[in-house]
C-alpha cells in the first residue's frame, strides 16, 4: 500500500511520472529568463553542477522526504536540458554587427577572432566589428586645378602663298603676303616661323586664287642652328603643284629673317618632301634675279593687309614690291566691280632686279568695301602679264 502522500492533481504514485506535465510553467519562465538573460551573461558548464546538486538532494533524508525528493530529478534534468538548449541558440545566433559608417574613407577591422559566445555590454568584445573609424579632419572635396591655356599675343608674319600670275594664266608662282597670327607670349623668332609655316600649308585666304599643295600635312616644329634651319614635318605632300617645297622654303627664311639652307624631316619616315625634292635635298633660296623670277611674282602687295579695313574719307596709300618691264606699276581701285580710280607708278628699279614701289589713291574712299588692283600690262598688247588683287573696307 503506497503510504506516500500525494499532491492534488499528482499522479499516482505507481505510475510513471511524465517528465514535463507539472513543469510547463517552469519551462516558460525558464525560456523568458533565458532569453532575456543569455544576451548578458558568460554561460558556464554548469550542467555538471547542477546534476551534482540534484544527486545530493536525493541521497538526504528518508521516507515522505525521499519520495519528495523523487521528482525533483526530472525536473532537475528539464530545466537542464531547457538551459542547455536555450545556451546553443544564443551561441549559435548570427552576431549582431554595426553597420559601417557611410562616406567615410577606409575601415577599421578588428583581428581578434570570432568568440563562441555572446558577451557582456559591459565586457570587452572580442567580436570583429566592422565599423569605420570616423576621420579626425573634415573630408573635403580635392580642389580642381584650372589648367589655364598658354598666353599668346598677336605677331604679324610673312606668309608665301602659291597661285596664279594673272587670272587664267597656268604660270604659277609664290606670292608674299603680311598676315595677322597668334603666338605662344613671349614670342619666339621660332614661334613666329612656326605660325607663318601653318598659315602657307592652310586653306588659302578667302577669296584669293590661290592654291594649297600640303592638305593633311602640319609643321611639327622649327629649330633655328647657326649654319641651318630645320623644318619638321608630320609627312610629305604628294601634291604634284609645282614650287611646294619652295613655298615652305621662302616662308621660314622670310619668318626668321635668315637666308639659310633649310633642312627637312619628316616625321612618318617619307623620303620626299614633295615629288622631286628628297629629304635629303636642303632648299637654298635662288641669288640670282632670274632665277628668283622662276620662283616669286613679278608684283607683291605688302600695305594694306589683305581683307583689312581703311579709314573711310581718306586716300589710300598702298606700298609693294615689283619686279616689272622698264619698273612700270599700274593700279585702279574697283568698286562693284567699276573702276573708281586708277593711276600708275613706277618700282625702285626694274625687271629682272625687284625694287619697292608707293602709291596713293587721287579720291578719298567713301566707306563701302574696294578692291585694289596692282598690276603689269604687256607692252605689246596690253593684255595682263602679273596682277594682284587686295580687298579692304573703308570704315
Amino acid at each position: 500500500m503506497n503510504s506516500d502522500p500525494t499532491r492534488p492533481g499528482d499522479p499516482p504514485a505507481d505510475e510513471p511520472v511524465v517528465i514535463g506535465a507539472g513543469l510547463r510553467p517552469v519551462e516558460d519562465r525558464l525560456r523568458r529568463s533565458l532569453d532575456a538573460e543569455a544576451r548578458s551573461i558568460t554561460p558556464t558548464d554548469r550542467l555538471g553542477a547542477i546534476l551534482t546538486e540534484a544527486h545530493s538532494s536525493d541521497r538526504v533524508g528518508s521516507g515522505s522526504e525521499a519520495r519528495h525528493h523523487r521528482w525533483l530529478v526530472p525536473a532537475v534534468a528539464a530545466a537542464a536540458a531547457v538551459l542547455v538548449a536555450g545556451t546553443v541558440w544564443a551561441v549559435n545566433r548570427p552576431p549582431t554587427q554595426t553597420p559601417s559608417v557611410a562616406a567615410t574613407p577606409t575601415e577599421v577591422v578588428s583581428s581578434t577572432s570570432p568568440a563562441s559566445s555572446p558577451t557582456p555590454s559591459s565586457a570587452p568584445s572580442n567580436i570583429p566589428t566592422q565599423t569605420a573609424q570616423r576621420p579626425t579632419t573634415p573630408l573635403t572635396t580635392p580642389p580642381t586645378t584650372n589648367v589655364q591655356p598658354p598666353t599668346t599675343t598677336a605677331v604679324t608674319v610673312p606668309v608665301y602663298y602659291l597661285g596664279p600670275v594673272g587670272a587664267g594664266s597656268n604660270r604659277l608662282r609664290l606670292f608674299r603676303e603680311f598676315v595677322p597670327a597668334r603666338v605662344t607670349a613671349p614670342a619666339t623668332a621660332e614661334g613666329r616661323a612656326l605660325a607663318a609655316l601653318r598659315l602657307a600649308m592652310g586653306a588659302p585666304p578667302k577669296g584669293a586664287s590661290y592654291s594649297s599643295a600640303w592638305s593633311g600635312v602640319t609643321p611639327e616644329s622649327v629649330a633655328l642652328d647657326a649654319d641651318a634651319i630645320t623644318v619638321r614635318l608630320s609627312a610629305g605632300t604628294s601634291s604634284a603643284d609645282a614650287l611646294a617645297t619652295e613655298q615652305l622654303g621662302w616662308t621660314v627664311q622670310a619668318a626668321l629673317g635668315k637666308a639659310l639652307p633649310v633642312r627637312f624631316e619628316l616625321a612618318d619616315g617619307g623620303t620626299e618632301v614633295s615629288p622631286g625634292h628628297p629629304v635629303s635635298s636642303p632648299f637654298t633660296r635662288p641669288t640670282d634675279p632670274v632665277a628668283v623670277l622662276d620662283q616669286v611674282a613679278p608684283i607683291w602687295v605688302d600695305e594694306p593687309a589683305r581683307g583689312s579695313a581703311v579709314e573711310a574719307g581718306s586716300r589710300l596709300v598702298v606700298k609693294g614690291v615689283a619686279s616689272t618691264f622698264e619698273a612700270n606699276v599700274e593700279w585702279e581701285l574697283l568698286r562693284d566691280g567699276q573702276t573708281v580710280d586708277n593711276g600708275f607708278t613706277t618700282a625702285s628699279e626694274a625687271a629682272p632686279a625687284r625694287g619697292a614701289y608707293r602709291f596713293t589713291t587721287k579720291k578719298p574712299l567713301e566707306a563701302g568695301t574696294y578692291v585694289v588692283r596692282v598690276f603689269e600690262s604687256s607692252a605689246k598688247d596690253g593684255s595682263t602679264v602679273a596682277e594682284v588683287l587686295v580687298p579692304v573696307t573703308a570704315r
